[in-house]
């Protein structure tokens, strides 16, 4: 990436992701650092930050423990997502990156997210995530745009199985209609990648203020959206040209989806089956 984007330093573009905390003199001092240079916060190496902070390594690593992460890694992967939509405000993303195969880089990016998502995600939240999935009354899957697209799988194929998922992609008075009814028991499904959509925030508060459970795949975990989630599923989405990538999100979906048909698979088997003479009874697939 070259200098252009560093050449922009503003003192909020990481938003609110230092604030509520009382952090030492020395943890000061990182994050003094890290607010000073977006881009160097987003790439730079462990020892880096500690040298330009004055601190030794353990510090910076306890300076994102005391916001919540696990270490620097797990920290320095929300401040990249948080320096992505950042820049997108002043030049776009493909003008900071050299392009030698556009499909192979794209590849090995996405290879890079899906092994950070695999350790990001804990098996504990998988699985509560599937289980009120299988419970619920209703799932209401949210997303918009592109990064809806992970929603939409998992909204068409849990139907396919049977159960009573919906997708709404749609905002202003489709999205208030499809949140009017919500209550306990219900699920809301939202995955929410890049920069902040308001909407999808609120719908999210919205529905957790009714006591219904919120799942959401997201790569921001200070976002509105993850906020007001009972089960928060992290992914990385950075691309490698002007878009983020959705690829590490939609294997998640995926994943979920597998563990839906184990978990009821005695009752999803006939729904299975009567989809099945469904698309033969209306001619969808060539024989």
């Amino acid at each position: 990436m070259s200098d252009t984007a560093s050449a922009a330093q503003s003192s909020d573009w990481h938003g609110e992701l230092f604030s509520g905390v009382k952090f030492t003199k020395s943890q000061q001092r990182v994050i003094d650092a890290l607010s000073m240079g977006p881009k160097f916060a987003a790439y730079g190496e462990l020892t880096e930050v500690a040298t330009r902070a004055g601190v030794n390594s353990s510090t910076v690593v306890r300076t994102a423990q005391a916001l919540g992460y696990s270490g620097w890694s797990d920290f320095q992967r929300e401040l990249r997502a948080q320096f992505l939509v950042y820049i997108s405000h002043s030049e776009p993303f493909s003008n900071l990156v050299p392009v030698t195969s556009p499909v192979h880089d794209s590849l090995a990016q996405d290879h890079k997210n899906l092994e950070i998502a695999r350790s990001l995600i804990s098996a504990e939240t998988v699985d509560a995530s599937i289980e009120a999935l299988c419970t619920a009354r209703r799932i209401l899957c949210l997303g918009q745009g592109s990064h809806g697209a992970p929603s939409l799988a998992l909204a068409h194929l849990a139907a396919v199985m049977g159960y009573p998922a919906t997708h709404e992609q749609r905002s202003g008075v489709h999205l208030a209609a499809a949140l009017n009814s919500l209550g306990p028991g219900d699920v809301v499904f939202i995955t929410h990648l890049w920069r902040p959509i308001s909407e999808l925030g609120i719908a999210a508060r919205i529905a957790s203020e009714r006591s219904a459970t919120v799942i959401s795949i997201t790569d921001l975990s200070t976002s509105p959206v993850a906020k007001h989630s009972t089960y928060v599923l992290p992914v990385p989405s950075e691309g490698v040209f002007s878009f983020q990538s959705a690829t590490a999100a939609l294997s998640v979906v995926y994943g979920l989806l597998a563990g839906m048909e184990a978990h009821e698979s005695q009752t999803i088997r006939p729904q299975l089956e009567q989809v099945n003479d469904l698309w033969d009874e209306l001619g969808v697939y060539d024989r």
